[in-house]
């Protein structure tokens, strides 16, 4: 994969005395996913992993996941046989994958499964009775899934259980009546639901999502658990959480469909300090405020947020944005995603070079139809290192584009540098020339 190293609204590149302007924005990967990517993740080798309802990615029939490679699609095994909603990245480079399946690569996997790079293995008896839609590993090494399941290991589970390793475990007391309970949705159609955790620096979970009492206490939509029991963030919010984030001082983003967070008013965005919550700005202020659906903070500190929106703290955007913790502002994440109908960025995901990967229901990013459902925000500061991520355009990356020239070589290699017709040609040669010798901030 290529070797991003800035985001940014604009970058600059010093070669000598010469200055090289980059603009950053949304790339394909290939030519996209279809139908819908509602999940995805950077690995720790590179690669990033989408999954959805997805039957497609580029031209390779998958089922339900696929991996980008950074040059093309690939295969996750035989795949899974049913939705995708929440992967998790494994340090060894693969990754756990929940959802709304029973079977991964052929094999027995209730709701969740895990990817090593070769083959597809199931947790135990894994999830029953609905899905999995969020995943945490813990800081001393457990596993923790949320959802709308009622079951783990064929043992009450309702909507959050650990995984050890070698079996699973309930939360709190789990009788029926107790475990997560409630719904916000006026029309009592959708099911109680976890859609995202997050641990706390003290080792506490946060649940959020779509519930209303936890264990019977009243929690409005976020619950902590200490330990021992869940507890209140104060007296909660007034509709249901969509995502999670840990700031970098430890502080607690929320973003949801709630215009208060603890008797605060708020448009769908708030902190908790441990004590109590604050607005963040004007919050998801827009015409078109429809939903937040996930929330990261990047290893450089900044706070990404994606899903069906145009407005955050009064600055036009394009269902994806950025914020900086330290000046409290937000910012757009270049063009955005666009569509016809309505569009929606269902998840988000950033590796330690600070690429950002999304993944949703969209026909267009900046504007590349090759974009449509997924995508990542480059900065293109060294457009002609393509070889090696050296961040110098050098002979290595000379040799790379004539090795090809005249050649087609798909939509979305990286040799094919200056107008992703998928052919090596004079265009894509002029820009290494261009820059030959210059070397990346």
């Amino acid at each position: 994969m290529l070797n991003r190293h800035a985001i940014a609204a604009s970058v600059v590149l010093v070669s000598g005395s010469q200055v090289i302007a980059g603009n950053c924005d949304w790339e394909p990967l290939g030519t996209g996913v279809a139908p819908a990517a509602y999940a995805c993740a950077a690995l720790a080798n590179g690669d990033a992993v989408y999954g959805g309802s997805m039957t497609l990615a580029g031209s390779l029939v998958v089922e339900h996941i696929a991996i980008w490679n950074g040059t093309d699609w690939e295969s996750a095994g035989s795949g899974v046989n049913g939705f995708v909603r929440a992967i998790l990245a494994e340090p060894d480079g693969g990754f756990i994958a929940g959802g709304q399946f029973t079977e991964a690569g052929g094999n027995v996997a209730g709701l969740i499964a895990r990817w090593d790079g070769a083959q597809w293995t199931g947790l135990g008896q894994g999830l029953r009775f609905g899905s999995c839609r969020a995943l945490l590993r813990t800081s001393d090494g457990d596993l923790i899934a949320g959802g709308s399941f009622s079951q783990a290991d064929n043992q009450p589970a309702w909507g959050i259980a650990r995984w050890d390793g070698f079996a699973w475990t309930k939360f709190g007391n789990n009788t029926t009546g107790g475990g997560f309970s409630g719904i916000f949705n006026p029309k009592g159609n959708s099911p109680t639901m976890i859609v995202d955790l997050e641990e706390m620096p003290n080792g506490d979970i946060i649940a959020c999502g779509d519930f209303t009492r936890a264990d019977g206490v009243p929690m409005g939509g976020i619950a902590r658990w200490d330990g021992t029991q869940w507890l209140p963030l104060g007296s909660g919010l007034s509709g249901p959480a969509r995502a999670l984030t840990l700031l970098p001082s430890g502080e607690l983003m929320v973003a949801g469909l709630f215009g208060q967070a603890g008797g605060v008013s708020c448009n769908g965005l708030a902190v908790w300090d441990g004590s109590g919550w604050s607005a963040v700005g004007g919050g998801l202020n827009g015409v078109n405020a429809s939903s937040p659906f996930a929330l990261i903070t990047t290893a450089q500190g900044k706070v990404v947020m994606s899903g069906a929106f145009d407005m955050v703290d009064s600055v036009q955007v394009n269902n994806i944005a950025m914020y900086d913790p330290m000046t409290g502002q937000w910012s757009a994440l270049g063009s955005g995603m666009l569509a016809s109908i309505q569009t929606s960025v269902f998840d988000v995901s950033a590796d330690a070079a600070g690429t950002i990967f999304a993944g949703g229901q969209f026909a267009s990013a900046a504007g590349n139809a090759n974009a449509r459902n997924a995508s990542f925000f480059d900065c293109n500061t060294c457009p002609g290192d393509i070889a090696n991520g050296d961040r110098t355009v050098n002979v290595d990356d000379l040799n790379a584009v004539l090795s090809v020239f005249g050649m087609n070589v798909g939509i979305g290699d990286a040799r094919d540098l200056a107008n992703h017709d998928g052919v090596v040609d004079v265009d894509d040669l002029n820009i290494i020339l261009a820059q030959f010798g210059a070397t990346c901030m």
